[in-house]
Parts: structure tokens; sequence; C-alpha cells
């Protein structure tokens, strides 16, 4: 047995705390699973008249908020990472099992699919109608395996997911803002300051919480949401100097690499601030944070490295040209505990060796 002190992080001081695990993300997947599942089925069991899949970033809830609009309040929604413990295919088994299929409407947003499973085409083809909106990098044979298994399927990189469902009916003034900012954080424009703030949002709020909120009120958050944000803006922008603070610098080839470890702050702003912002200009930058999830990043401009989807995809992972993600590549509990105590630096080969295979050539020279 574990004392709950031992577990406490509260007497920690601030930079202790800052890369010292969260002991909530320790709870086993199987049991995380099953209470996700429990209350999935639960919601299934109303015969919902549509069932939205989401990633569980803004873009994704955004794009939930707009498809819960079109077909009613009684729209379920399922948020979904791509490595949570309960995933896609969870869902999918679920949807056979307990939804009235034809009588459902099945939309998935803001997900790219990694591999075609059997139960897909049988929600695709027993579901009322089945449509899929993405924005992210596709090819062509896992599209043609989407289309083929019921799905209607329309992916656009140019928008986010939100803006790329905005194009396809008319939209309450609200939304229509609600979906042009989330574009401006999901694409990384940042020309509307209310987009960080939205972000921020998805990250802290309950999923029902935020499409109930931004259906509402669009970007135009009430003040105890603001109140939230603010204070959880305070305490990123703390952990994210002191991420940028604590990089360190690698060569794979010619690519100069910043390497950081930290267990809070958003990774897209401190991948941004060492790739786009720092006076080294990284070409990428890795952010390790402490419950193992691994985000990769390039200057959003693209006219450098733009493979960061491709590092991520070596390491099970994938996202974007210039901001992707991936689990650290650990096997077993010791080799996760030695990601904590050495604060990332064990899987340091695994994320050059990846890095070197992309950019077509292999070594590294650490500094």
């Amino acid at each position: 047995m574990t004392d709950d002190a031992l577990l406490d992080r509260a007497e920690l001081g601030f930079k202790e705390w800052a890369i010292t695990p969260d002991p909530d993300h320790l709870v086993p997947d199987s049991l995380e699973r099953e209470r996700a599942r429990e209350a999935f089925r639960s919601k299934l069991r109303s015969d919902p008249p549509a069932v939205c899949i989401t990633h569980t970033d803004a873009d994704g809830l955004s794009s939930a908020a707009l498809v819960v609009d079109k077909y009613g309040p009684e729209t379920v929604v399922q948020p979904i990472d791509y490595h949570g413990a309960y995933r896609f295919e969870h869902v999918l088994e679920d949807l056979i099992e307990y939804a009235d299929l034809p009588n459902t409407t099945v939309v998935v947003c803001d997900f790219a699919l990694d591999e075609p499973t059997d139960a897909l085409a049988v929600v695709g083809k027993r579901a009322r109608t089945a449509e899929w909106f993405d924005h992210h990098q596709w090819d062509d044979d896992t599209a043609q395996s989407v289309i083929d298994a019921g799905f209607r399927l329309t992916v656009d990189e140019d928008e986010c997911t939100a803006s790329l469902l905005a194009n396809f009916r008319q939209l309450d003034p609200h939304l229509e803002e609600l979906a042009e900012v989330t574009k401006d954080i999901d694409l990384w424009i940042r020309d509307d300051p209310r987009s960080g703030r939205l972000n921020t949002f998805a990250s802290i709020a309950d999923p029902e919480d935020y499409v109930a909120t931004v259906l509402e009120c669009g970007v135009d958050l009430p003040g105890d949401v603001e109140q939230r944000i603010d204070e959880r803006q305070a305490l990123d922008e703390q952990l994210e100097d002191l991420a940028v603070e604590r990089a360190v610098s690698t060569w794979v080839n010619d690519l100069d690499i910043a390497l950081t470890y930290c267990s809070g702050g958003r990774s897209s702003v401190i991948g941004n601030r060492l790739a786009e912002d720092h006076e080294d200009d990284y070409d990428i930058a890795v952010v390790m944070k402490s419950h193992g999830g691994i985000g990769i990043y390039s200057h959003s401009d693209r006219e450098g490295f733009a493979k960061c989807h491709e590092i991520a995809g070596e390491l099970g992972g994938g996202g974007h040209p210039t901001a992707a993600g991936c689990e650290a590549p650990v096997d077993t509990f010791r080799e996760l505990a030695e990601y904590w105590t050495r604060e990332g630096a064990n899987v340091y080969d695994d994320i050059q060796y990846a890095i070197g295979i992309v950019d077509g050539g292999g070594g590294s020279d650490a500094e």
C-alpha cells in the first residue's frame, strides 16, 4: 500500500513540483478504460440521435459543439485521445454492442485513422449515416478504407475541423466566430488572443461543460470561466518558462534539437518558444511530459524542417508536419520510473534515432 502523504506534491518546491509526475496519471489504463466505457454505454442506452467521436483538444470539442448544434442536445459526445486508455477501437466496439445504429448518425471529428478494422465497417454500414471530418494528413489507402467502410470522408489540411464543419452549413454568428477562433489556435495562426484562452478552457473543462458553454456563449466566455482560465494560464506560464530554461540541446545530422522535460504547461507553447522565439531557433523542439506524452515541434512557417509527424510516426504517434505527438518509448515500469528520475534522458536515443531516420541519415552528437 502507498501512504497518501507520499503521493502529495503540495509540500514540494515549485521547481521540484514542476518535474514530479502527478499521481493521478498512475491510474491503470484498464481501470480508466472501464470507467469511460460504462459512462459511454449508459449514454447509448438512451438511444441518442447522433454520436460524435472527437479529439479532446479545442478543435475536437468545438467540432463536437457544432455537431450537437446540428443534431440536437441529445447527441452523445465521446472524446478520445490517440493513446488514451479508451481509444477509438473501444468506442467502435461499444457502438456495435449498445447503440441502435440504424437510427443513429455517427460523426467522427478531428481524428486521423491509423489502421482500418472490421468494426469500422460494421459501424459505417449499420449506422443511419456515417461521416468523418478531419484536417490531418491521410494516405490514399487509409482514406479509401474509411470510404469503403461506409463513411463519407472530408479532409482539408488548410482548415481545422471546426472551420471545416462550418463550411457545410449556415451557423449562428457566435458559432461561426467559434470556428474561426478555433482555427486560429489549432493551425497556430495566433492572430486572435482569444484563441489561446479557448485552448486553455478546453484543457481544463469537462468536455460536456466545454460544449455546453461554447454552444451558448461562443468565445465570449462567462466570468467564472475566464477566472479559471486566468489562474491556469498564470501557472502554465511559470511552467513553460521553466521548461524553456531547462532545455538541453543536441544535434542530429545538421538539425539542432532542443529537448526538455516537465510535468505541466502547454506543450505547443513550449515547443513554439524553442523553435520560433528562442535565441537559438532550434530546428526541432521535443517536449517530454512526466505523464509520458511527447510533443515534437518545428517552425510553423514550414520553411525549415516540416516532418514532425514522421518522427512521431517512427515512435508510434502522428500529427502535423510542424506539430506532432507520441508516447514515451518505454516498455516496463522500471523504464517508466527511469524516465521520471532521469527527466526523459533515457529516451533521448530513441528520439534521436527517429529523427535520424526521418532526416535520411543516422547518428547524433549530443552537446
